[in-house]
């Protein structure tokens, strides 16, 4: 059943990074991994941005790894092999482009 739950704030703080995130036209999707979670070698049609929130994470693409944690940007390419692992609690920012929007704003 649909409800509307009447709300009293009226105000969200949200990170100008983050924010600067979102495209004109799509949303940005938050991702909690707990420890330990993988999300194997794969790739998007799309170029992403990722920023760590909270927690760490190793990040792997072909010829490079690095933990990232808070703060971290990850600018990833569309066709990108990649893949993460939480170190622990981790959440972060998932924004995605389609490769032809990205192309007209560089």
């Amino acid at each position: 059943m649909t409800q509307i739950i009447a709300g009293t704030k009226t105000e969200f703080t949200i990170d100008p990074d983050i924010l600067a995130l979102l495209p004109r036209q799509g949303c940005i999707e938050l991702q909690h991994d707990a420890a330990g979670k993988v999300h194997s070698f794969h790739t998007h049609p799309v170029d992403e941005i990722l920023v760590v929130i909270r927690g760490r994470l190793t990040f792997r693409w072909e010829g490079g790894e690095r933990i990232c944690s808070a703060g971290d940007k990850i600018l990833l390419p569309a066709g990108t092999l990649h893949e993460s692992e939480a170190l622990d609690d981790a959440i972060y920012a998932i924004a995605t482009q389609p490769v032809a929007a990205s192309k007209e704003k560089g």
